[in-house]
Formats: structure tokens, C-alpha cells, sequence
């Protein structure tokens, strides 16, 4: 029962938007929106074993729409065939943005959201996960923050009965309009769940394109599953507003 009531709470704090998340640092979303409705964003994502456990290598493709102020839509493209448990499947995500409170240097935010994915061969039996975490940020200048986030998810394969939950956590600092520090964390067992710590990069027009993550990833489970993580985002518009 204790369970259960967890599960409808996590379920009930995404409702106020249905969210779903697109845009993330290395395996936790985001708490920023596109910048406006109408703004797209694509991504390339490569985990890759520096241990040859080809399980734990996978291509993955992101791409995230806004379609309004607080909501951005999206699909995740994951191409994993060596990983039999978890093979090649599509995420559709969804995230939405509350403010909380906003005063001087300071904001709150708060982002729930969830995953489900849509297999293309053999269907473990469908693996949802939603989240919700609270983001404080500090603007130290025009480029600089630092922001802290924290929260949980709830994770089910197939029956809502087969669940687990765990907590989440993130540290972005951006240096400047080029460069910032990004570590993120799930808690738990499986594919993504760890510890990943990197930089970003942006490499066009003045730090607001064209964004490189670079990042260790390190597993949960065994050091044999850690892994090396390169994105490459573009930002452009698809209509606008």
C-alpha cells in the first residue's frame, strides 16, 4: 500500500501539465525550457564502453519541441541491439516547468515529467518512469549560475506493481557564455542509473548553440558498466510565435 500511495503522489505532482523531458544534462532533464513555443531542439548521443562491454554502448537520437511557455514534447530514438534486456526503442517525453519563486539572483522552479518507451522488437512488457525534482539557481552574472537540483522518480516495467523508486540529483555551474560544469545522479539499478560528471560546451553564436557534452559516467551496478558519454545538440525553430 505504502507503495502504491508513493506512486500516486509521484503520478499526481506531474499532472499539472502531463510532462515529459527532452532537453538533459547527461541522464537528468533539464530544468530549462526552448526558448520559446515553436523552438526545436535535436541531439546525438553516444555511451560508449572504455571496458568493451558492447551491453552498455548505444546510439541515441533526441529531439524536443516547445508547445508552449512551461511544456516541451519530444521522442527519444535508442538504438541498443547488443543489450538484449533493453533493446532498440523509441521514448516518447514529455516536461513541464512551474515557477515557485523568483526574487533578485535567486528562482525556484519545479519540473515534473515521465518516460515511456515504445519497443521496436521483442516488448519487455513497456518501462515508464516519471519524475520531480525542484531546481534552485543563483545568477551570479549576465553567463554565470550555479543551480541545485533535487528530487525523485517512480519506475515500473510492464504492471505498475513491478515498480521502484529512487532519488535524483543535479549540479550545473556555468563559468560563462561558452562553458559550464555539469554532475548528475540517479539513484538505482539498470541502464543511465549513476553518477555522471562532465562539461558542456557551447561552440556557436556566443554560447547559445550547438552544445558538446562531455562525460564519465559512472554505473551503479559495476565498474565494468561505466562509460564515456559525447552529445551534440542544434537549437532552430520550427514556427514562430
Amino acid at each position: 500500500m505504502l507503495k502504491l500511495s508513493y506512486t500516486i503522489f509521484i503520478f499526481f505532482m506531474g499532472l499539472p501539465a502531463l510532462v515529459f523531458s527532452q532537453i538533459s544534462f547527461f541522464n537528468m532533464p533539464n530544468p530549462d525550457m526552448l526558448a520559446h513555443p515553436g523552438a526545436a531542439y535535436i541531439e546525438y548521443d553516444r555511451y560508449q564502453s572504455l571496458r568493451k562491454n558492447n551491453s552498455v554502448n548505444a546510439s541515441v537520437v533526441r529531439f524536443s519541441y516547445q508547445v508552449t511557455k512551461f511544456l516541451e514534447v519530444g521522442a527519444n530514438t535508442w538504438i541498443n541491439s547488443d543489450h538484449p534486456l533493453d533493446p532498440n526503442r523509441m521514448v516518447l517525453a514529455t516536461k513541464w516547468k512551474i515557477n515557485i519563486f523568483q526574487k533578485g539572483n535567486i528562482s525556484i522552479t519545479m519540473s515534473p515529467g515521465n518516460w515511456s518507451s515504445v519497443y521496436f522488437e521483442e516488448n519487455p512488457g513497456g518501462k515508464h518512469l516519471i519524475y520531480n525534482f525542484i531546481g534552485f539557481t543563483h545568477q551570479e552574472g549576465p553567463k554565470a549560475y550555479t543551480r541545485f537540483m533535487l528530487g525523485g522518480y517512480g519506475k515500473y516495467v510492464g504492471k505498475i506493481s513491478n515498480d521502484s523508486y529512487g532519488a535524483i540529483a543535479g549540479l550545473e555551474h556555468r563559468f560563462n557564455d561558452k562553458i559550464e560544469f555539469v554532475a548528475d545522479y540517479f539513484q538505482g539499478s539498470g541502464e543511465g542509473f549513476g553518477l555522471a560528471t562532465g562539461i558542456v560546451y557551447y561552440a556557436m553564436d556566443d554560447g547559445h548553440n550547438l552544445p558538446l557534452y562531455f562525460a564519465y559516467q559512472f554505473d551503479n551496478d559495476s565498474r565494468a558498466n561505466d562509460l564515456i558519454l559525447f552529445q551534440m545538440g542544434y537549437f532552430f525553430t520550427v514556427k514562430n510565435h
